[in-house]
């Protein structure tokens, strides 16, 4: 008997449940499909219905994780300047820590891509995909301290570009500091009291400014 639309979409959250556990518990590259076929109570065919491969499952934990309707409003209201977008950034930022420290699906998923996607040479097409995630969280921190300047909540000479790239990794290596001893201190205050910090640095810290472009010549190894 054919299934429903609502029972397929149901077959495939189970399998990406079933995913999430066994890359949480084997790590990526020593996980199969016949693993999450089992895990998920199914037959390896039903895997293969809706999905193409073990990329294609890791693609689709992301597209989960980040795609949802509040994360898509929360970001159309940044880039539109519904909101403040330095505020909405700080108190948005500190609710995804607050959910890792709280939810346990959204826990295995930063632990997943944070501690058990090996880089090896069997793992490199998810590895990519990784890479691309982040450079696209990068990309719309650019858009958002951006924005920033248009609302004057950053000093007009910020080098967004830099601001990116720290703002990034704080919150790279404070997630992957707690996930690799989640009992060392509590999360939810770290989390909330540094990102105040990264926030203050960035509007008060002259490291921020723009270099003048023949400064950045001399600083370029290229040129040597």
């Amino acid at each position: 008997m054919r299934k429903t639309k609502a029972e397929a979409l149901q077959t495939r959250e189970s399998l990406l449940d079933a995913a999430l556990e066994v890359f949480y518990q084997r790590g990526v590259a020593r996980a199969s499909l016949q693993e999450i076929a089992k895990t998920a109570g199914m037959t390896r065919g039903a895997v293969y219905w809706h999905f193409k491969n073990k990329e294609d499952i890791f693609d689709a934990l992301f597209q989960r994780q980040f795609s949802g309707t509040r994360e898509k409003q929360l970001n159309e209201d940044i880039i539109t300047g519904t909101t403040d977008a330095l505020t909405t950034l700080q108190q948005t930022t500190a609710q995804k820590f607050k959910q890792m420290a709280h939810d346990r699906a959204y826990y295995q998923f930063f632990h997943v891509i944070q501690l058990n996607c090996e880089y090896t040479d069997d793992n490199q097409t998810i590895s990519r995909l990784l890479q691309k995630y982040r450079r696209e969280w990068h990309d719309h921190l650019q858009t958002v301290f951006q924005l920033c300047l248009q609302q004057k909540s950053l000093p007009q000479n910020t080098d967004i570009t830099l601001a990116a790239l720290y703002f990034q990794s704080l919150m790279l290596g404070l997630t992957d500091v707690w996930l690799s001893n989640p009992q060392q201190f509590d999360l939810d205050d770290a989390a909330e009291r540094l990102i105040a910090v990264a926030i203050d640095t960035l509007r008060s810290s002259p490291h921020f400014a723009k270099k003048p472009p023949a400064e950045q010549q001399n600083d370029s190894p290229l040129t040597a």
